[in-house]
């Protein structure tokens, strides 16, 4: 016969008490463990931009007057000012014209690039795939003075070609590096069952390469645009006529011609410059957020 008195259901008592106690302490210490770097790192990433904005809706005198981080009176006055600028919309054309080009010539290239590393098997295949790496090791401070002598030599300093060229190379090798995973995850047996069905290499490559690792293609043409549009040592060296100067460049012109002196101005032309790029992100944030998952499961 089995006894069981108080003390054998109070202690199973208390057991199934501290179960759920400690699970939910478990989670939240997890929860917290990832949560609060996170948090940090947000409010890091967001403070300079948020600052900026609240910044450009400041009267001029008032930022100097008042260390209050809200404005007293909001006004877009700074915001008519920078719109009114001779050559603000020019700057924003090429801006948006090289970054279309130096996006989709990339791209172009890469998954032609990426298609051939992944599928087919050459000599030094994995050498050369390395030395796609070269031009993201070396700094571009020191492709400076070579480039702007080869350009001038070439008749391209000043023109739309030496920022086409310059953005593309640039961008290229990282795209490529990007979509050789997604492409070298894709099962051969689909490949090979659009063969059997009569698809030649370009049909696989368009109806089923391509449309199976469109998050990669997309996170490839993210990263190339925000490269072509922040991109700023090459245009300082490669250009000096107004009229070809993008957004960023001009960003570092204002700063030196005005002094900043009046810096609700240049917080507005700082949140006219990053908001396309922002706004790009936040429309394309799903298919990237998808690439990464997708990655982490390969």
């Amino acid at each position: 016969m089995s006894m069981t008195g108080p003390s054998s259901k109070k202690s199973g008592a208390g057991r199934s008490r501290t179960g759920p106690v400690r699970d939910w302490s478990g989670r939240f210490g997890r929860a917290a463990l990832i949560g609060i770097p996170l948090a940090v790192l947000v409010v890091w990433t967001l403070t300079p931009i948020v600052w900026a904005v609240l910044a450009s809706l400041k009267e001029p005198l008032e930022i100097y007057e008042s260390n209050a981080l809200l404005p007293a009176n909001p006004t877009l006055a700074a915001y008519r000012k920078v719109l009114a600028m001779d050559g603000f919309g020019r700057w924003l054309f090429n801006s948006a014209l090289v970054t279309v080009v130096a996006t989709f010539v990339p791209l172009t290239i890469s998954v032609l690039a990426a298609y051939g590393f992944a599928r087919y098997a050459f000599r030094f295949r994995h050498v050369l795939l390395l030395l796609y790496l070269v031009p993201r090791i070396i700094p571009r401070v020191s492709l400076i003075v070579p480039l702007n002598s080869l350009m001038s030599d070439l008749g391209l300093i000043n023109t739309y070609w030496v920022l086409f060229i310059t953005y593309s190379a640039s961008a290229i090798p990282l795209a490529t590096w990007i979509l050789v995973g997604f492409f070298a995850s894709v099962p051969k047996e689909i490949e090979e069952a659009a063969t059997i069905d009569g698809a030649n290499m370009w049909n696989r490559l368009r109806r089923v390469m391509i449309p199976i690792a469109w998050p990669g293609v997309v996170t490839a043409g993210v990263l190339c645009v925000r490269e072509a549009w922040n991109e700023f040592a090459f245009v300082l060296a490669l250009v000096n006529e107004s009229t070809m100067r993008t957004l960023p460049y001009q960003l570092y012109v204002l700063k030196d011609a005005m002094g900043v002196q009046d810096y609700a101005v240049y917080n507005a032309f700082t949140v006219l410059t990053i908001l396309p790029l922002l706004l790009v992100y936040l429309l394309l944030e799903r298919r990237v957020v998808d690439s990464i998952v997708s990655g982490s499961v390969k």
